[in-house]
């Protein structure tokens, strides 16, 4: 099977964080407000580094001068390079335009994620996952009691996604958590266009061609995109994420 070290991490860094403007007040990118007293994507690279991610291309846009001077091309035992959306790509656009760095090129698996959330996972099950089905994508999936805000990813009996479904509120179900393991060959399936949703273009349009699987996480997750979930993470995040545990996959 196939290690963590086959894997270069890309995350998703340069939305306009419109939502967190009251906090941001457009000063700073929104995967670099600070909790407790660090960037937000500190975190997120900490947690590469555990998981034995030697390499992460940030695709940055919005304010991108503040991560790129700040982190520079080294962060610990991480290798750091640069995507530069020059105009907005939306999520699937800046993957596509990220997955053309040489570091992703040369890798067989991409672990992808979104700059303004968390959520405890382990990277060997998910390469597990990917291997044991021949998945072309795993999807780290969360069990909320509301999915309201999210919309709810459902699976068949092995795990294989099967349908996105709308935001209503008040019913409990599984969430996509913006955490995916995919191989690299997939981005020759992305649509042809610069600027394009990954979760409504690509995702939903081939859910029921594709081979996406769902990894669920019973780990803390945490998105920061809002100002009370932001207010929340200051709180709790820390400790939260100081005591992950190994993560079960879906039955």
């Amino acid at each position: 099977m196939v290690s963590s070290h086959t894997a270069t991490a890309i995350i998703l860094c340069g939305g306009m964080g419109t939502r967190l403007h009251a906090i941001t007040k457009d000063q700073t990118a929104k995967p670099m407000v600070e909790v407790a007293g660090r960037p937000f994507l500190q975190y997120l690279l900490d947690y590469l580094i555990q998981q034995g991610i030697s390499q992460v291309v940030l695709a940055v846009g919005h304010h991108k001068h503040i991560i790129m001077d700040y982190f520079g091309e080294r962060y610990e035992s991480l290798t750091i390079r640069y995507s530069i959306e020059t105009n907005p790509l939306g999520t699937g656009g800046a993957l596509k335009q990220a997955m053309q760095n040489p570091a992703v090129q040369q890798s067989e698996l991409a672990l992808v994620l979104n700059g303004d959330s968390f959520i405890g996972f382990d990277l060997q099950d998910m390469i597990k996952q990917l291997t044991q089905h021949n998945a072309d994508l795993v999807m780290a999936l969360r069990e909320m009691d509301n999915t309201g805000r999210y919309g709810r990813v459902t699976v068949d009996r092995n795990s294989k996604l099967t349908a996105f479904e709308e935001k209503k509120g008040g019913q409990p179900g599984t969430i996509n958590s913006g955490v995916y393991l995919m191989r690299t060959s997939l981005r020759e399936r992305f649509p042809v266009q610069p600027s394009f949703s990954f979760e409504t273009d690509f995702l939903e349009v081939q859910i029921r061609k594709a081979a996406f699987y769902g990894y669920l996480s019973g780990s803390y997750f945490i998105d920061i995109g809002t100002p009370s979930d932001y207010k929340q993470a200051q709180t709790e995040f820390v400790n939260k994420i100081n005591t992950q545990q190994t993560c079960p996959t879906l039955t």
